[in-house]
């Protein structure tokens, strides 16, 4: 009986998590400054490791960047392909730097992903996308982007 109370407690706390992470992810209705498509490939256990590569459209202009972080939460492997909305995005310069923030998602064999990215320069990226593996994730994430050209 004590199990599955704590079974219950843990299953309760993990609803909260995913609905609050849900609130948190959801881009503004009004225009974004920018947008991105991102492919990313990412592994975890406990703490994440991914790299990827993206595009930024902005000003009419593509401009290529990469994506490398490390995170804390998770287990798997995984393949993402996400577009987004990039707000707070004055100059392209603006652009580069460490994002952090929070990410959820859940892959068996295909999969759904949700981010809220934050930069020191104050540029928000609101992501969204598929994924193809096996994984689950929530928790904090640290993203370092450079654009490339």
């Amino acid at each position: 009986m004590k199990t599955n109370f704590i079974n219950s407690v843990f299953t309760s706390i993990t609803i909260l998590l995913i609905a609050g992470c849900a609130s948190m992810t959801q881009a503004p209705s009004t225009p974004p400054s920018a947008t991105v498509r991102i492919t990313e490939w990412s592994a975890a256990y406990y703490a994440s490791a991914a790299a990827g590569r993206g595009t930024l459209y902005y000003n009419g202009q593509r401009h290529h960047f990469t994506i490398s972080g490390l995170g804390a939460g998770g287990a798997g492997g995984q393949k993402i392909s996400a577009t987004g909305k990039v707000y707070n995005l004055n100059r392209l310069s603006d652009f580069s730097g460490t994002y952090h923030g929070i990410s959820r998602g859940l892959t068996l064999i295909e999969g759904k992903m949700h981010a809220k990215l934050t930069n020191g320069n104050g540029v928000v990226m609101y992501l969204a996308g598929e994924t193809e593996g096996l994984a689950s994730s929530m928790g904090a994430q640290a993203f370092e982007v450079n654009l490339t050209n």
